[in-house]
């Protein structure tokens, strides 16, 4: 598999690397879920029909929020920690079962995205990056102040402010994570004010 973005033997500064702030994962409850049922039976539940047509679910030890579809497909927003987000997806599968759908399983659970910030340190020109990098940067002022930077392999959207901040998603793990941000690094080295 062909690398679109460089690797690096550059190593990150002390002062710059990338902290986690968001996971993500989806699991499968392998039935059907009739909402208003669930919804009626769970304490810190929100449905709106009109609105989406989802349950959010919310729990507070560890502090986690699923969104609960028809189909039985879970999306859990949660803390970094891998154990613990796998703890608080199951706890969600066991809430659901407890609300009105008994034959929900827990299954299929996969880690979809990380998400972290990293300062680079620097100013960032985002139109010479854009115009250098015109395959991988989309830079439009008009419509969004940073540029959005995407990779094919590694898999991961870097979202660049011109003040050197940078939002990485689209990994999976922490270490995808940092090598992400190794090789973003380097490059916007290049584009510096």
């Amino acid at each position: 598999a062909q690398h679109d973005i460089p690797q690096t033997s550059l190593a990150l500064p002390a002062d710059v690397w990338p902290i986690p702030f968001l996971c993500l994962a989806k699991f499968n409850l392998r039935c059907e879920v009739d909402l208003k049922t669930v919804a009626f039976g769970l304490r810190h539940a929100e449905y709106n029909p009109r609105k989406h047509g989802s349950i959010t679910v919310r729990i507070f030890e560890p502090r986690a929020t699923a969104l609960v579809r028809a189909s039985g497909v879970v999306s859990v927003t949660g803390p970094v920690d891998m154990e613990v987000l796998k703890t608080s997806a199951k706890k969600i599968a066991r809430l659901i079962q407890r609300a009105g759908c008994p034959d929900a399983k827990f299954a299929g659970y996969e880690v979809s995205t990380v998400l972290a910030k990293l300062n680079v340190g620097f100013p960032v020109r985002l139109d010479a990056l854009a115009t250098k990098w015109r395959k991988n940067a989309m830079y439009e002022p008009e419509f969004y102040s940073g540029c959005v930077f995407r990779s094919r392999n590694p898999r991961s959207t870097f979202l660049i402010t011109a003040g050197g901040k940078v939002v990485i998603s689209g990994t999976r793990t922490v270490e995808a994570t940092e090598d992400a941000a190794r090789r973003i690094y380097a490059i916007l080295l290049e584009f510096q004010t």
